[in-house]
């Protein structure tokens, strides 16, 4: 069989080769990997990778072999063939099989005697064999910690190469090293790592030291638990390096990587030592001995011109032309720039750290990188512009009007970036005039510069005379196509004029346009049309959409400064054009932007635009028929140019009306919901053109409108509904009243069951309303009906289900939806009869007899509190009064809904909350959890509707000295109220709640109350950002509880831990390492909860710590299963070894802990194989108490299958090299045969089910 059809053979493979087929195609390829032929070689490789899918372990063992004892035969002559590539792609491709890891870590030996025994091997040759040696120790790692032997070997193979000669080899040593000390856990990987720090602390030798120090820095990428507690030595020693003058540039470049790395890794050392760091890589960063930038910079200064350019001319296109030429210039003999580079990443980790204040990164940092922007080096200088657009990212998000939890906090941040942008865009305008063929500093300029007016739009509007020659020069360039060179850079696109195009589009994204504004936008509009035509990618259609957001912008400048535009009609007119010509472009992305342009310009300036342009942009937009791609395009643009508000004249929208409606119409009889949405959005925009506008198609509209309703009764589409609302308005008396029956029925329904149309459903039920107020009763009782149905079969399932009652849950969305519905039904009926508003219709409800229909009274007072929030509520004492008595009802659902209403109601008048908390606290039992309720759900509408930081700040400190002062336990929904003011305003009251938890003299209560508030803002689904960042600044000391002196505090702050460890792992992961001497702590028994119980002749322990101690097991488990790089491999099996012989109820979890760790730390097991065993025969071997009685027998029967099952489960460490598995297996034979005990069963059920368990996987 030729090879390129043995790797067809093999590609078509579906089940596994049998023994000697692998073992013969194994032998054949490996022997033409040395064939002569190089062609012949890369087929073998690729063969060899896809046969160690179909092989035994034995058959690819055998082959790793067999390869590396080719290598060792061939020497210093194997650098010219594929043998030791194939090594490394067999290996890695091996290290994806989980069944095969064990085998793969039994190879770590003949790979290192491959390395030792072979002489001369060459540079490529070394580097494939490290990187195979690196797979194996990444994926097998904790396999080979068994085999003291081969650890032995390979830890003294690689102290040895990380000082060799060559670079490349030495790099993979050091990786390799790296991943040895982290992922094979053992004296040996502990010993390696003691043995490099020390001799990094001792070292004389600037070479040998920056060695050591990289091997270090590794360590810390790859897990920097494994030398957390190193980390403030290598600081000290580094800061004492790099202030000697004497410290070399090699010996500097390690410094400052190692210093990026920890303040990437270990941030909290970072902090402690914030200032010295920065001041460090400040240095780094003017570090250039042969050169003087600010005289450069003034001698550059003096010879500019002014702000103008000519732009016409013919050198100020020379003075930004986008030249990208090979030749750009660098330095031969400059050997500082490295240093430089590195001082700049080590800002960015800054930067990107959270180290410093926005104030302060903008103030300090960016001052500095400004300061550099003259930077010689290409590859330096994009390294500074990149660092300083990451400033600008990083503010952009702490100003975004969207982080509302922020908005308590003011910055000084945006004026410091105003003052200092003076200065930095004429250095980088400057910058691009010496340096002109530095096409990534353009680019990088762009990015900068659309960064600056996502912040401000108006920063720039001063410096657009210097910034407008070169978009111009840019947009007027040639096309050019390629990729950048450098690849140092993520922001920019591959062009410069996207670049430029990208910043203009956000450019007319602002929402003003002051003079200098329109002198840019005019100079720069003939390069937008000439845009259009360009051929390179994306750029066409970034320029319609330049021109359309500029379409935007001019109408807001008419409106707003009654601006003369006359300047820009021939543009209009000219991109109008355009837009019209690429239609039916191919590109679609193209045509769809041109849409989108005319649809715009009609809405904006449809009164200015010449009639002919109009008529031929309005025939294209209705030329459409099917509801294809490019007709839904159309539609998008018709809907755009014709709702309200628009600036066409309403006589073109009626010519071409009947038109639209009529293909709208048949859209609706497609079935397909995206083009039935395109046909309701035409005639929803039309139908506010009223009677004119439909004409006499108003009525089969809405017979149409009501199909696509009955499609899907339940659940209606909400754009049908909202259809619906704007048509029937214009739709006879008559034909409302002939399908009202079966219409009121079926849309009732929805209101009750459809839980995505709320909004639109209300949107009808006002036009409703509005429109045939006589109906009013008719679609009332209608919707009352159907509320009553449901609410009556949900009281018949809740007491069906008896002690069950949970299971049935209350149909809160089935009520908010027809409360919404009722009140959008009664105000258009109010609006129609010309009356006020008045609470009547829903006071009747809850009068003195509301528990003779709790639904109608639940529906009543939901509406009452929807009513709060749209501010319909006047201050009103006798309905507050009869609030109250309903929160006193004896009925759960009343009760429940009362309180909301009293809640909503008190939002909305926020100076009654103090008196509600006051009367909540006064109360007693389950009237006082109501009321408190009621406080919570108005702290709700005042921190998250309101953000009422005043009234916000007044509840805080009325609950807290409540909650301080009280000498019982308090309700949890106390905690769940102070949690919203933590995640409402984060900045403020996340380190006050910390501040509350760890305040000396805290009662037992209180401090109950306020972790249980953290734990609830751990829960939360979404946190912003600025949450995520306090909690993050403050989870140390909150979880530093899990040490209290309380066992109820420490089981409170495990169960925040395991939140934590569970939904952020981000924010916990640097120091979980610091947490865990303390963790496994809480997992031993303590004597002192211990206590018995005698009753009559009976003796009961009762351990008071079990609940805390089975807290801290669980957060064990979700330490190794999300966390489980960062998780101490020796304390998690000394707790599973003592967990074996706990509690049942701690000993199920130390199940979960082993099933789910023994694949990521089956060397550590191995390795105590022993004790573990012993501590499961320990187990087994308990005997019942005599006369045993029956809840005893099955708690005993409960141990005996948890310890199988955690027996069973061990197996797969028993396998690897080196294990101690002599008493394993006698045990097993032991269990697997005894049928008294029944261990015999356990034995078979879970043996097959972790069988079954890997067949699937």
């Amino acid at each position: 069989m030729a090879i390129s059809d043995l790797l067809s053979h093999l590609k078509d493979l579906s089940k596994p080769l049998g023994k000697d087929d692998g073992e013969k195609y194994a032998e054949a390829l490996i022997g033409l990997l040395q064939d002569a032929q190089s062609y012949v070689q890369n087929l073998a490789m690729e063969c060899l990778g896809q046969l160690v899918n179909f092989i035994s372990p034995n058959t690819s063992q055998a082959a790793i072999i067999s390869i590396c004892n080719r290598i060792q035969d061939a020497g210093k002559d194997a650098g010219n063939n594929a043998l030791s590539v194939a090594l490394r792609v067999v290996i890695s491709k091996i290290s994806e099989n989980e069944e095969q890891k064990g085998m793969l870590a039994h190879m770590a030996t003949p790979v290192v005697n491959t390395l030792e025994k072979s002489e001369g091997l060459s540079t490529d040759v070394m580097v494939d064999i490290f990187g195979a040696l690196f797979e194996i120790l990444a994926s097998s790692g904790n396999h080979l910690a068994a085999d003291s032997e081969a650890v032995a070997k390979v830890q003294t193979l690689l102290l040895k190469y990380i000082s060799h000669k060559s670079i490349p080899v030495r790099r993979r040593a050091i990786e390799a090293l790296g991943k040895f000390i982290v992922n094979t856990p053992g004296e040996r990987s502990e010993q390696a790592l003691a043995t490099i720090f020390s001799r990094y602390k001792t070292s004389e030798s600037e070479e040998d030291s920056g060695v050591l120090l990289r091997v270090l820095v590794t360590i810390i990428r790859q897990s920097s638990q494994h030398v957390e507690t190193l980390v403030p030595d290598i600081i000290d020693i580094e800061l004492r390096a790099v202030d000697e003058s004497e410290c070399g540039r090699e010996r500097r470049v390690v410094s400052l990587v190692a210093f990026e790395t920890i303040t990437h890794y270990c941030l909290k050392y970072a902090q402690e030592r914030r200032d010295e760091i920065y001041d460090v890589a400040v240095r780094a960063l003017k570090y250039d001995p042969n050169y003087n930038y600010e005289t450069e910079g003034e001698e550059e200064d003096e010879g500019d011109g002014g702000d103008d350019m000519d732009t016409g001319s013919e050198d100020g296109l020379d003075e930004f032309g986008d030249d990208f030429d090979e030749d750009i210039y660098e330095d031969d003999e400059d050997d500082s720039w490295d240093i430089r580079l590195n001082g700049v990443k080590l800002l960015s980790a800054f930067i990107k750290s959270g180290l410093y204040t926005p104030d302060d990164m903008v103030g300090r940092i960016g001052a500095e990188l400004v300061g550099c922007f003259r930077e010689r080096e290409d590859i330096v200088r994009a390294e500074i512009l990149l660092a300083y657009a990451t400033i600008l990212d990083q503010l952009k998000v702490v100003l975004a009007p969207s982080s509302s939890a922020d908005m308590d906090v003011e910055h000084q941040a945006p004026g410091i970036l105003s003052s200092q942008v003076l200065r930095a865009v004429p250095v980088l305008i400057s910058v691009i005039k010496t340096y002109t063929k530095s096409t990534e500093t353009k680019q990088l300029a762009f990015a900068i510069f659309s960064r600056l007016i996502a912040i401000n739009s108006s920063i720039l509007d001063s410096l657009l005379p210097k910034i407008t020659p070169l978009v111009v020069a840019t947009l007027d360039a040639e096309d050019t196509a390629g990729a950048l060179k450098s690849a140092s850079t993520s922001l920019v696109k591959t062009n410069l004029k996207l670049d430029a195009l990208d910043f203009l589009l956000a450019f007319v994204g602002r929402q003003d346009l002051p003079g200098a504004a329109a002198d840019f936008l005019l100079a720069v509009q003939d390069g937008v049309v000439k845009g259009v035509s360009s051929k390179t990618f994306q750029a066409p259609m970034t320029s319609v959409y330049v021109a359309n957001g500029l379409v935007r912008l001019l109408r807001v400048s008419v409106d707003q400064d009654a601006r003369d535009i006359s300047p820009f009609k021939l543009w209009i007119h000219k991109m109008a054009d355009l837009a019209l010509q690429n239609t039916g472009s191919k590109d679609s992305l193209l045509s769809k932007s041109c849409y989108v342009f005319l649809g715009t310009l009609l809405q904006q300036f449809g009164d200015m635009v010449d009639d002919s342009a109009i008529d031929r942009s309005l025939e294209a937009l209705v030329a459409w028929k099917s509801g294809s791609t490019q007709d839904l395009d159309a539609i998008g643009a018709l809907t755009t140019a014709v709702t309200q508000p628009t600036h066409l004249p309403s006589s073109k929208v009626l010519d071409i009306a009947p038109k639209a409606l009529a293909q709208a119409d048949k859209l609706l009889t497609k079935n397909d919901q995206v083009v039935n949405a395109a046909g309701l959005g035409v005639i929803k925009s039309l139908s506010y053109y009223g009677g004119e506008a439909l004409s006499n198609s108003a009525s089969e509209l809405l017979k149409d409108i009501i199909n696509v309703i009955n499609m899907s009764p339940i659940s209606p589409p909400s754009l049908a509904l909202q259809a619906f609302a704007a048509v029937c308005p214009f739709v006879p008396a008559g034909l409302m009243q002939s399908i009202a029956p079966s219409l009121v029925k079926s849309l009732s329904a929805a209101v009750i069951y459809d839980k995505q149309s709320a909004s639109a459903l209300s949107e009808l039920f006002l036009s409703v309303g509005t429109n045939f107020s006589e109906q009013f009763d008719q679609w009332n009782d209608e919707i009352l009906r159907h509320w009553s149905g449901a609410y009556a079969d949900f009281v018949k399932q809740r007491a069906s289900k008896g002690d069950a009652v949970l299971q049935v849950q209350f149909p809160t969305q089935m009520l908010s939806n027809a409360s919404k519905s009722i009140l959008a039904l009664r105000r258009g009926y109010l609006r129609a009869n010309d009356q006020e508003w008045s609470n009547e219709f829903l006071t009747k409800h809850i009068s003195a007899k509301a528990d003779a229909n709790v639904g109608l009274a639940c529906l009543a007072l939901r509406s009452l509190g929807y009513a709060s929030i749209y501010g319909l509520l006047s201050e009103d004492s006798r309905l507050v009064e009869r609030l109250y008595e309903l929160v006193k009802s004896e009925d759960d659902d009343l009760r429940g809904e009362a309180a909301t209403a009293l809640g909503n109601y008190t939002g909305s008048h926020p100076a009654m909350l103090s008196q509600v908390f006051e009367r909540a606290i006064n109360a007693d039992g389950i009237v006082e959890l109501s009321q408190l309720q009621a406080v919570q759900v108005a702290i709700d509408y005042v921190v998250g509707q309101k953000r009422d930081s005043q009234v916000a700040n007044g509840a805080w400190q009325q609950i807290t000295e409540y909650v301080h002062e009280t000498q019982k336990q308090l309700p949890d929904i106390l905690a769940q109220s102070l949690a919203v003011f933590a995640a409402g305003f984060p900045k403020t009251y996340i380190p006050l709640l910390a501040s509350c938890i760890n305040a000396s003299g805290n009662n037992v209560y209180a401090k109950t109350v306020f972790i249980t508030a953290f734990r609830t803002l751990l829960a939360y689904k979404s946190l912003c950002s600025v949450c995520e960042e306090q909690i993050k600044l403050v989870l140390f000391s909150v979880l530093s509880n899990i040490g209290d002196s309380d066992v109820n505090i420490r089981r409170l702050s495990l169960l925040a831990m395991y939140t934590i460890i569970q939904t952020r792992q981000a924010l916990i992961k640097d120091i979980v390492g610091s947490l865990q001497p303390e963790l496994f702590k809480q997992t031993k028994v303590d004597d002192s909860l211990i206590r018995y119980i005698t009753m009559g002749p009976y003796t009961r322990k009762v351990d008071d710590g079990l609940e805390t101690r089975k807290c801290a097991y669980q957060c064990v488990y979700m330490l190794v299963r999300s966390l489980h790089k960062l998780a101490d491999e020796k304390s998690v099996i000394d707790c599973v070894i003592r967990g074996i012989n706990d509690e049942q109820e701690i000993r199920v979890v130390v199940q979960q802990i082993v099933c789910e760790s023994i694949s990521k730390m089956t060397g550590a097991y191995a390795s105590h194989m022993a004790d573990i065993v012993a501590a499961i025969e320990k187990a087994l071997d308990t005997k019942l108490p005599p006369k045993a009685v029956k809840h005893e027998i099955e708690k005993h029967q409960e141990m005996l299958r948890s310890t199988v099952s955690i027996l069973v489960h061990l197996e797969p460490a028993t396998k690897l090299p080196g294990c101690d598995s002599e008493k394993y297996n006698e045990r097993v034979n032991r269990v697997s045969s005894d049928q008294e005990n029944g261990l015999a069963g356990y034995y078979k059920e879970f043996a097959s089910a972790l069988a079954n368990s890997n067949n699937k996987a």
